[in-house]
């Protein structure tokens, strides 16, 4: 567990403050993980107390927890290293923690959607979106991908409460990705595909799926983000709702 994921599974039950508390929290991470409580509490503008008290609202048993993640969280953060071993590394740890995520509950909803709707935010995630799209469709599911806002606005009257509508963004911070949320969180079952951090398509969404990304300095030139974790995701996913829906077929039968 880290606190990108507590926030975002609390994120509704959280005050103005308490958002403007985790936000400075999250941004300062590598130094309030040597800080102490009340040094962090000076450094938000509230009282020891109050940063106790959300600590227990977002699932915390103490402040020690919330030490315990900001240390974790920096001691994993990977500075600038291309190395090729490293990163073959941090795959396998990857994997790991695909492993522990559980698929049924968004399997169960996929399986019994009459329609799957798919959004990326930006190029690589609408290349994911058609990837989604093709393997969805070998399993006789109707699946329509929406390139933009107009295509979802145009679309939203055909919208059933059962059907389920995915959104991959790797920020979850686009703001054509969030006003699509907003838009439609009422009327669709929603699920995202970010990056693993706080952020505001994620909380906006009723499933979430998150992956570690790893970003690199080419030669200190420019800056690259790998990826590949995206479709680890969806190769699991889709692997998943095979066994699910083997699953409530076998039940079919032994009922029948």
């Amino acid at each position: 567990m880290n606190l990108e994921t507590l926030v975002n599974q609390n994120y509704n039950i959280l005050n103005e403050n308490e958002h403007y508390i985790i936000k400075q929290i999250l941004n300062n991470q590598k130094e309030y993980s040597q800080y102490s409580c009340e040094k962090i509490a000076n450094e938000c503008h509230v009282s020891r107390a109050t940063l106790l008290r959300l600590c227990k609202k977002i699932g915390l048993n103490s402040f020690s927890d919330l030490k315990y993640l900001l240390k974790k969280h920096y001691d994993e953060v990977v500075h600038h290293d291309t190395d090729f071993h490293q990163i073959c590394f941090n795959y396998g740890l990857l994997i790991n923690d695909l492993k522990k995520i559980s698929f049924q509950p968004i399997c169960e909803k996929i399986y019994n959607a009459d329609v799957m709707y798919v959004y990326g935010s930006g190029n690589e995630q609408k290349s994911l979106a058609q990837e989604l799209k093709r393997i969805f469709l070998s399993m006789n599911k109707c699946v329509i991908d929406l390139f933009d806002l107009g295509e979802v606005e145009f679309m939203m009257g055909s919208f059933k409460s059962n059907d389920v509508f995915i959104i991959i963004s790797l920020s979850g911070e686009t703001k054509e990705g969030i006003e699509i949320a907003k838009r439609i969180n009422k009327t669709i079952q929603l699920i995202s595909f970010t990056r693993l951090c706080n952020n505001t398509i994620a909380s906006l969404c009723e499933y979430n799926l998150y992956v570690s990304t790893q970003k690199i300095d080419a030669l200190q030139i420019t800056s690259y983000e790998v990826v590949g974790a995206f479709y680890a995701l969806l190769d699991l996913l889709y692997m998943n709702y095979i066994d699910y829906k083997e699953g409530v077929l076998n039940e079919v039968r032994t009922t029948d």
